[in-house]
């Protein structure tokens, strides 16, 4: 069984020039868990429309939002027939495939909670100290240092690809990806509209954080 669901993986992919060790690749001056959405590839299962899902090695680009895959003999694939892929699950990590975007599916309940987008950014024509400023929107956040696996980078001495990481939380439910705004949270708990509406009238406002947004679904969720 494990051959033929490797066997359906590979047909949905073709391989890319190796970079790194062992096959894997990574832009110069980007470290791994940054170029992908997670800090290894892991083994996971891909989700489908209409056929049965295949399992391997995987990771996926932030760069690109490309669904990436280790073959046996630890060389690095990428999916061309992504339109037909639901969702990819790495280790415990469930990421949706929308509208050709991979959000990482933090849950509130069994259907329901933050999709984080995350996007990476080269930055080119760009001098040094020209950017990693930090900017917030209602639930954009933009990083000049990123946090990954206990390791702080900075951005700004990234000489050879200077890029930007920028995350951003959506609402999903099921299989669909909404705006994190007030009129989806009404639509997501219709029977808490006037509570909705009265918090926001109070001078309330969307998270603009991962753990803030998801402690705000939880406490509308309460009771539903």
């Amino acid at each position: 069984m494990r051959r033929i669901l490797l066997s359906a993986l590979l047909l949905l992919c073709a391989h890319i020039g190796a970079g790194a060790q062992d096959g894997v690749r990574t832009i110069q001056g980007i470290p791994a868990d940054v170029y992908y959405m997670m800090p290894d590839f892991g083994q996971g299962m891909v989700f489908f429309y209409g056929q049965a899902p295949a399992q391997g090695k995987l990771n996926i680009c932030a760069l690109d939002h490309t669904l990436r895959f280790l073959d046996n003999n630890g060389k690095e694939l990428e999916a061309t027939n992504e339109e037909n892929i639901v969702k990819v699950q790495i280790d415990t990590v469930t990421f949706l495939r929308n509208q050709g975007i991979y959000f990482r599916l933090c849950p509130v309940t069994l259907d329901m909670g933050v999709a984080l987008r995350r996007d990476v950014t080269l930055l080119k024509d760009v001098k040094q100290g020209a950017f990693g400023t930090t900017s917030q929107t209602s639930s954009i956040k933009e990083y000049g240092t990123i946090i990954a696996d206990g390791v702080s980078y900075d951005i700004e001495k990234t000489k050879e690809y200077p890029y930007r990481i920028s995350e951003t939380l959506f609402l999903y439910k099921g299989n669909t990806v909404v705006a994190f705004n007030k009129r989806n949270l009404r639509k997501l708990f219709p029977a808490r509209k006037d509570e909705i509406d009265a918090w926001f009238k109070s001078s309330g406002s969307v998270p603009d954080t991962l753990p803030e947004a998801l402690a705000f679904l939880a406490m509308w969720a309460a009771g539903e």
